[in-house]
């Protein structure tokens, strides 16, 4: 039997046989739960868009829409559940550098570009896209008269209490990573990104909904507009899009403990290549909408492929990237000792960790 030294007080600790300290196993398992926590909010979203479309006798044209059927829980939770749950497994932060056609491309590392989805992802769920008129999904909800799409106005206040939330938490939340943040450690590249962005969108969710709010959901300039959603939308799609991106095309990813076997490297590139062909075809697909054109085959959803297809692109990459980071190396320090008075030591499970 071991012992385990918690806040100065000595109490039993389990056999580890070798192993790691609980503490270490306990935190490897925690990583690992978040990593695949991931993976299973993709499949369950998934899942509820096709029960709500099997038992309604319906497919609709893209994923957000919905948020307007009975799958509106399972579109909601998921996207909160995903966001935290990004924002939460913090790496290292920084600057990715790699090399395409020549050419030295440096962008925010793929641990700010999942923080920066965290920002954008619950807004896709607070701020629906619209309902159209012949396509009604909740009967609690209606268009007005004339209306050829909209949002509810039963469906407002729903909106403007997630948006003020959405405002708090945020703020909120930058105030107290900035009052707890490592004032010795150096500024990594992009450091401000996350902090910046995420004040200016919860600012700007503010002006939008509560003062400019005759044409919310959408932002209107002369004859131009666009709704509010789909930004939200294609920022989160593009930030893990991006991650997938830059481990396709780098040789190693500074933030690996164990290197990539030849067959995963394989499986990241061709990840990379359908992940950016499936963005320029949605990208593609808002480029026609905006002359007019809105079904390029009509009778089928191309909007919902493309946002489901990308879904399980990043589902698979994320699934893979676990399988090779499962058995990460744990840096800490015992608990109950002051960092100063023991170094920082590397600590792997001997035989791995029982889950």
């Amino acid at each position: 039997m071991t012992e385990t030294t918690t806040g100065g007080a000595t109490t039993p600790g389990s056999e580890h046989s070798g192993g790691p300290p609980e503490y270490v196993a306990s935190a490897l398992k925690t990583h690992r739960y978040l990593r695949l926590s991931l993976v299973f909010a993709v499949v369950a979203l998934l899942i509820g868009v096709t029960i709500a479309s099997l038992a309604g006798g319906y497919v609709k044209g893209s994923i957000s829409y919905y948020y307007w059927t009975p799958a509106r829980n399972v579109f909601v939770g998921v996207l909160i559940a995903a966001s935290l749950a990004m924002l939460v497994l913090n790496g290292r932060g920084g600057a990715a550098a790699f090399r395409l056609l020549g050419w030295k491309i440096t962008l925010p590392s793929p641990s700010t570009l999942l923080d920066l989805a965290a920002v954008f992802g619950p807004l896709i769920a607070i701020v629906p896209t619209d309902m159209k008129k012949i396509e009604q999904g909740l009967t609690t909800f209606t268009c007005d008269v004339g209306e050829v799409e909209c949002l509810p106005k039963a469906a407002l206040p729903d909106v403007q209490n997630g948006v003020l939330t959405y405002m708090i938490i945020v703020t909120v939340a930058v105030v107290v990573m900035w009052l707890i943040r490592d004032k010795k450690s150096a500024r990594e590249p992009f450091a401000r990104l996350v902090p910046v962005t995420a004040l200016v969108t919860a600012a700007a969710m503010g002006v939008l909904t509560f003062w400019l709010n005759g044409t919310f959901p959408y932002i209107r300039i002369g004859d131009w507009s666009i709704s509010i959603h789909y930004i939200a939308t294609f920022l989160f799609f593009a930030s893990f899009a991006a991650v997938v991106f830059i481990r396709g095309f780098r040789d190693a990813d500074p933030e690996d403990q164990h290197k990539a076997t030849p067959l995963q490297k394989r499986w990241y590139m061709w990840l990379a290549g359908l992940m950016a062909l499936d963005m320029a075809f949605l990208v593609s697909l808002s480029f026609f909408a905006w002359f007019g054109v809105q079904d390029l085959l009509p009778g089928v959803p191309e909007v919902l492929l493309g946002e489901a297809f990308g879904l399980i692109l990043f589902a698979v990459f994320w699934g893979i990237q676990t399988n090779q980071r499962w058995d990460e190396v744990i840096t800490t320090v015992a608990p109950g000792r002051p960092a100063a008075a023991q170094p920082e030591a590397q600590l792997t499970p001997a035989g791995g960790v029982t889950i």
